[in-house]
Formats: C-alpha cells, structure tokens, sequence
C-alpha cells in the first residue's frame, strides 16, 4: 500500500513522502512565472491561460538496487482554453509496481534487520484527474477532481484553488483547499476497509522582483485523521528471557497535524543564456518529525533547439516520536513502527536533463537522476544507527505538442 500523491509527486513518495510531503497537493498558480525571460518553459500550473491547447506525453522509470522495487509510470496529460477566460485540463496515469517489499524488522541476529518478501510483489494503480479553471479580470477560480485506485487501496479528493494578480500582474496571491477521502484495505487481511481522510490549506504569495527574477513563498497546513497505520509491516523482538518473542504490528496515532513552508527563487542571466533556480522546504509535524529539503538547478541553453538542466537536491529528517527499529522491553509500546520511512536520515539526488525543441509546436525532453539515502547524511550527524541505505535510480522522458 502506497500514500496516494498527484502525479508529478510520485517517486517521491516511494522515497521519503511518507513523512514529509502534504497528503493532498494543491499546486501555487502565479502569472508572474509566465515571465519570458524567468521562465523558459512553459509552465504546467501558470494562471494565465495558454494561446492554444497543450498535449503531452511521459514515462518514469523508478529501479531500487539489489533487485527491489521498480515503478513504470506512464502519464498522459491535456490542457486547453475554452474561449478567452475558461480553461480545462485533464491527466491519465498508470503505476506499474513491482519487486520486493520490506514487511518486517527482526533482531533475530541481535541487531535490527529488514526482511523483505521473497516472493515479487505486483500492483497496478490507476489514477485520473480533471480541472476546470475560469479567470475573472485579475482573478483566477480552479476546481479539481482526482481518483485512483489500486487493489489495496483507494482514493477520492477534490481541490478548489484561487488566485489574484495585482501591481501590474508583478504580483500574485494564492489560496487553495484540498480534501481527500481514502479507503485502506490489505490483501492479507480481508477484513480491513479503513477510513483515511485528509485537509490541506495553502496560502501564497509570488512576487516579481525584476523582469529577470521572482521569489515565491507559500505555507501548507494538512490534518490528517482515521487509520495512518501500515498494515503490512511487522516489528519481531526477541527476548531473552519470558514469553521468548513478542511481535507487535504498526500503530500509529489515528491523526497527523503537517506544515510545510516552501519558498524558491528563479533568475535568468542573460548574458549566460540560463535560468537560476533555488527553493528551501521546512517541514514539521505532530509526531515529532522535521525535515529540511534543498534544491537547485542550472538550465543552460546551448542553441535555438538544445537545453541542458543539471540538478541537486538535498533532503534530510528528524524521526518519528514513536520510531523504533526493535522493540526492546515489555509492554509493547502503544505507538510503535519500525518503518524507515520515518526514521532519521538524509538523501541526495543530483539530476541531468536535456530538453529539444524540435519546432515551435513540438519538445521533447529526457532525464536521469541518481537518488541515494543514508542515515548517516541527515543534517548535523545523529541519523538512525540501524538505517538501511538506499539508492535507486530515475529515467524520465517526455513529449509536449502545442496546438
């Protein structure tokens, strides 16, 4: 069973969301980011309508090392003004999981260990979404839709998103809300069919400082609430003496209070054909958790057709009041999880993209990044001691045609 993210969230989520990103993702529209000269792009979430409609296609491709998980996704997306003030837009996405998942911790051998299934695990999820914008004057109303399901787990959420453009459009101000109604099952416990429910806030603000830079800034506020436990994962302790082994599963408090700050800055250098970006992320929540994340990225035009975008993030988390690799004394605990998704620990991942503009209608474009975790990297030392490393590796490709 996997959190249930939006599109372009989802590797991340089999990473490291699973404590840190927002359960539902309104996205921050700003006109200001439609800027030429900032923006190289266009941009998939701008509040400007486009001049014509845009169809693209993608694939991801998500491989874990040692023969682990593996992720295709394949994403198909369209986007189209409806006269001069209305907009539509709509997604089609297919994940296609497979290998080996990790379903209990055992100190069997004296120290904490994963143990992962021996047989491949298989799952398909089926995800749609559609959006209806209208834009009144300076002021832009988006309503949205999205449902997925796997054979674990299912999901239903809407969003309603605004905007306001002021100071000569140099200035955007964002709102959004987000809810989401979910249904946990198991396929080794038919009984289980559990509530999930989720609310997101969002409020925002992009400002244009020059007509070569923007800063955007934006909170999140989500509270979750219902069954947050993974119903697969097992914690195994042995004890020397007494009842010789105690299994405990994972239980998790039944709500979660998230926020999220995020603010990025983008800047074109003319004189270097390039586009600057760099955004900061702070995070916390109710169940004693922190996280800091860190990108940036180069995008380099190299001719009227070739770009290039190079990329470094960096991501590292506090633990879980409730964490715990092992158990270690009688009575079990009444919060405990042995998921190393909500230990402590930090990751890197440096990215490569090129990107061809094959003519003004037509782009296609193709990337790779290297995505590495250990408990040792989380910021100021003290990770997790029993953290298994992690490295995976990441291809995406795609095609955008404008009408």
């Amino acid at each position: 069973m996997k959190n249930n993210k939006p599109v372009a969230n989802a590797f991340t989520a089999l990473m490291a969301a699973a404590m840190a990103l927002p359960i539902v993702a309104i996205p921050l529209c700003s006109s200001a980011e439609e800027v030429a000269t900032v923006n190289a792009s266009a941009s998939p979430t701008s509040s400007l309508l486009p001049v014509g409609a845009v169809f693209g296609v993608r694939t991801l491709y998500y491989r874990e090392t040692g023969d682990r998980m593996k992720v295709t996704e394949p994403v198909v997306w369209i986007k189209s003004p409806i006269g001069e003030t209305w907009e539509v837009s709509a997604s089609a996405t297919l994940d296609i999981v497979s290998g080996a998942s990790a379903i209990y911790v055992s100190n069997q051998t004296g120290k904490p260990v994963q143990i992962y299934t021996g047989a491949s695990i298989t799952d398909r999820r089926k995800a749609g979404d559609v959006a209806l914008k209208h834009r009144w004057g300076e002021s832009t109303l988006s309503v949205s839709r999205t449902q997925s399901a796997e054979k674990d787990y299912r999901s239903d959420a809407t969003g309603v998103n605004a905007t306001y453009d002021f100071n000569e459009r140099n200035t955007t101000l964002a709102a959004g809300y987000g809810n989401s109604n979910d249904r946990v099952r198991s396929v080794t416990d038919q009984s289980l069919n559990a509530r999930r429910e989720s609310r997101e806030y969002l409020f925002g603000v992009t400002q244009l400082v020059d007509r070569f830079s923007l800063v955007q800034s934006n909170l999140a506020y989500t509270r979750a609430s219902g069954y947050l436990n993974d119903p697969y994962r097992l914690t195994i302790a042995f004890f020397p003496t007494g009842p010789r082994v105690s299994i405990a599963a994972d239980t998790r408090p039944d709500s979660r209070t998230q926020w999220a700050w995020l603010t990025r800055y983008k800047r074109t250098l003319q004189a270097q054909q390039a586009v600057v970006s760099a955004e900061y992320r702070y995070y916390r929540d109710d169940w004693g958790m922190r996280s800091h994340t860190v990108a940036a990225s180069w995008l380099q035009t190299l001719n009227e057709q070739w770009k290039v975008e190079l990329g470094l993030r960096y991501y590292a988390q506090s633990k879980a009041d409730f964490y715990r690799p092992v158990i270690e004394s009688r009575p079990l605990p009444v919060y405990t999880s042995s998921d190393q998704r909500l230990a402590s620990f930090g990751s890197l991942e440096p990215s490569l993209k090129a990107i061809y503009q094959l003519n003004d209608a037509d782009s296609f474009d193709l990337g790779a990044s290297l995505y590495r975790q250990q408990g040792n990297w989380k910021l100021g030392g003290g990770g997790t001691a029993t953290f298994e490393p992690l490295q995976a590796l990441l291809l995406n490709a795609g095609y955008t045609h404008r009408f």
